[in-house]
């Protein structure tokens, strides 16, 4: 029995042993799954900074493309407690072909090219001094049509209105060597009414119609003297471009060297005794027309065929001119008939002795 009893003890024991070791394997695994994980180490994105000092993250565009911008650039600012942050998309110049600026050109406004005609500039007024009503001029507006060779079918209106090129040239010779001196008729209404200083035989060139023979034939003769006149043009006709008439480049070119350009109408329609519609379009139209193309509002008219009345003068007056001429002889002026200022026709067939007779110059020696 004894023996059965030792055994019964040692199985016991044992039993006892493999629960100890079984209890003990199950609390080391418990408090294995209890202790604390190993922290794991995350890269940080990019564009965090690990610090307070700021990060400057450099431009994949060289400076050199754009160099007017500033510097291509972005900081950002570390945060006190590192998070997962997602890349900030900021305005970087990337390699897109743009309308980048020279480094030489400076920022300037470039001139715009464009075919709108000129602002008109106005011409100021010249207020009357305390002598003006006392003042009389005596200066001879001459005034010529055609200056041109005279066509072979030509009527005997057409032969009156034309000095030929030579006889033309032969006149200016002629009052050059007289004294004669070109003045515009703005010279002579300040004169009148400011008592500027004119030459001492001061003589206006005036060309009604405006006919193409003027820059051709009449235009180089007046340079050679040193003359310039004054156009009386007939707008409705050179908008038409009619061949007969000057062009609006001719009349420029002449405008630039010193010419005046003055309206005469649009289509050469006598204007008195006409209703005021019709009045208005060929006065205010051919002034406006003028206007547009030369940058600077006209103030002289003159009547087509020399006809008005006091309707016509009341609103050449309304709408800003200082004066007009007639058709009727006359070689002296004042102030108070502005509006109705004689001048000398230059016929076709007159001689030097008749115009010289105009003038009033001595032809007995």
């Amino acid at each position: 029995m004894l023996p059965r009893i030792r055994k019964s003890k040692v199985h016991i024991r044992s039993g006892i042993s493999d629960l100890k070791a079984g209890a003990l394997l199950m609390l080391s695994l418990g408090l294995a799954n209890c202790a604390p994980q190993p922290v794991q180490r995350v890269a940080a994105a990019p564009t965090v900074a690990t610090t307070a000092a700021a990060t400057t993250v450099p431009s994949r565009v060289p400076n050199t493309v754009v160099p007017s911008l500033p510097p291509a650039t972005h900081t950002v600012t570390a945060s006190s407690t590192p998070t997962a942050v997602q890349p900030t998309v900021t305005e970087t110049p990337t390699s897109t072909p743009t309308a980048a600026v020279p480094a030489t050109h400076t920022a300037t406004a470039s001139p715009i090219l464009t075919n709108d005609p000129p602002t008109p500039v106005p011409t100021p007024w010249p207020t009357p001094d305390s002598h003006a009503a006392e003042r009389v001029a005596h200066v001879p507006i001459l005034m010529y049509h055609y200056v041109e060779p005279l066509p072979e079918d030509a009527d005997e209106l057409r032969v009156g209105l034309t000095v030929q090129p030579g006889i033309f040239r032969q006149q200016l010779a002629y009052l050059h060597a007289r004294g004669y001196r070109s003045v515009s008729l703005y010279d002579l209404l300040y004169h009148l009414a400011r008592g500027k200083t004119l030459p001492e035989k001061p003589i206006v060139f005036t060309f009604d119609d405006g006919y193409r023979g003027l820059h051709k034939h009449a235009f180089p003769h007046m340079q050679a003297f040193g003359y310039s006149g004054t156009v009386f043009l007939l707008t409705g006709l050179m908008d038409e471009r009619h061949p007969a008439y000057l062009t609006w480049e001719m009349a420029r070119e002449l405008a630039a060297v010193g010419w005046k350009l003055e309206p005469h109408s649009k289509t050469h329609v006598q204007l008195s005794n006409r209703p005021f519609e019709l009045v208005e379009f060929q006065v205010l139209g051919s002034m406006q027309t003028l206007q547009a193309h030369i940058g600077r509002q006209p103030r002289f008219f003159s009547y087509p065929s020399g006809r008005y009345d006091q309707q016509v003068i009341d609103y050449l007056r309304a709408l800003g001119f200082w004066g007009a001429v007639t058709t009727e002889y006359g070689v002296e002026h004042d102030l108070s008939g502005a509006f109705i200022w004689q001048r000398v026709r230059v016929p076709g067939r007159g001689s030097l002795s008749d115009l010289a007779k105009y003038l009033g110059e001595d032809t007995s020696h």
